[in-house]
């Protein structure tokens, strides 16, 4: 997968990217909302292993598969956060996730990356909609969700199980709906490789 958007690309992980994913799954804002991650990280040969894992899957386009990809500066390549999309399993709906360093939030890459790797979705599948979980608690993502054309659609406690990641009990369902019943591309602000 490689998809090139105007400041960002969304690309395969690369082995040469292990230590410094280790490092933003570390900081804080990740730790608290994406726990698992850093949790994984700590097991010595797991992120590698996962990172290895994730490059057997490079040329599928199964959105039901959990994959995830490098959010790299399009001029350095540098790593910065995650995106990816999978079958979630609590709702039987495609979820999207990400994160994004500390030091990079606030500058509109995660929203490229985010708009982009649902248009892809879109173009690749028949999927009427894409969801989003999210912490009421962690309000930069909910503000992020919204930019990136999902809506709330409603606020939902778990009955008998505790949705991954949540400090809440509760978590906000976003959905974002195809347009027009066909998947589009960025609006020219990126494109697909």
């Amino acid at each position: 997968m490689r998809i090139i958007c105007k400041d960002v690309v969304i690309r395969d992980f690369e082995s040469k990217d292990v230590n410094t994913l280790r490092e933003i799954v570390a900081e804080p804002g990740i730790v608290r909302f994406m726990k698992d991650w850093w949790e994984n990280s700590t097991v010595p040969g797991r992120l590698e292993g996962y990172v290895d894992w994730l490059q057997t899957q490079s040329e599928s386009v199964d959105v039901l598969e959990n994959k995830r990809y490098a959010i790299a500066l399009k001029e350095t390549d540098e790593v910065i956060g995650m995106v990816g999309m999978g079958l979630e399993e609590n709702t039987n709906e495609v979820e999207v996730a990400y994160f994004m360093r500390e030091s990079c939030q606030h500058k509109g890459y995660a929203k490229q990356a985010v708009t982009a790797l649902a248009n892809w979705c879109f173009e690749v599948s028949k999927l009427p909609y894409l969801i989003l979980t999210i912490d009421p608690l962690n309000t930069a993502s909910c503000m992020l969700a919204e930019k990136c054309g999902f809506e709330l659609f409603e606020k939902r406690t778990p009955v008998g199980h505790i949705q991954p990641n949540m400090e809440s009990e509760s978590y906000f369902y976003y959905r974002k709906y195809r347009e027009g019943g066909e998947g589009r591309r960025c609006s020219g602000s990126c494109r697909y490789q």
